[in-house]
């Protein structure tokens, strides 16, 4: 009885500090917006990340990560010269299992992913400009598992800021 209540009043001790730690989804301090102006890529993001060295992995952008490392963001733009729709882009590039994706949604202009992994949740949307043959404006946010609760406003506020 003693350790079980120990572990909870820890617990509730420490909580507040790491949801200060990470902006609220509705709170316009603690955000910064990333503009790219060759390709019109914008996103809102939390400013607790700061840029890292390189870029993304994948297209023209910038990646940033957490001071700790344990969580990073991708911002990125592709040109769509092979005339892809959100449907047919997944078909040809999706390189992980279908059954492994916690979320899915795919509409006419944009996909959003999620799946976790070894701990992590990875989270991806990209949105489709000027029909199937512009620019594909993707966001990409990978954060621990454990912390899912705290970063579900933020990956929502994130994704939704996502323009083209």
């Amino acid at each position: 009885m003693y350790k079980a209540s120990s572990v909870l009043i820890f617990l509730l001790g420490i909580a507040p500090f790491a949801q200060a730690a990470l902006p609220g989804h509705g709170d316009s301090s603690g955000w910064s917006v990333f503009s790219d102006p060759q390709y019109g890529t914008r996103v809102e993001y939390p400013s607790l990340f700061s840029v890292s060295d390189g870029g993304p992995q994948l297209g023209t952008g910038q990646r940033f990560v957490t001071p700790d490392g344990r969580a990073e963001i991708e911002i990125y733009s592709l040109p769509n010269s092979a005339h892809y729709t959100p449907r047919t882009y997944l078909a040809a590039k999706m390189k992980i299992d279908p059954a492994t994706l916690h979320y899915k949604r795919v509409s006419a202009r944009f996909f959003a992913l999620s799946a976790a992994r070894e701990g992590k949740i990875y989270y991806t949307r990209c949105n489709f400009s000027n029909g199937s043959g512009g620019m594909i404006h993707c966001v990409y946010l990978g954060y621990p598992q454990s912390e899912k609760s705290q970063w579900d406003g933020i990956v929502t506020r994130v994704s939704y800021s996502l323009r083209p």
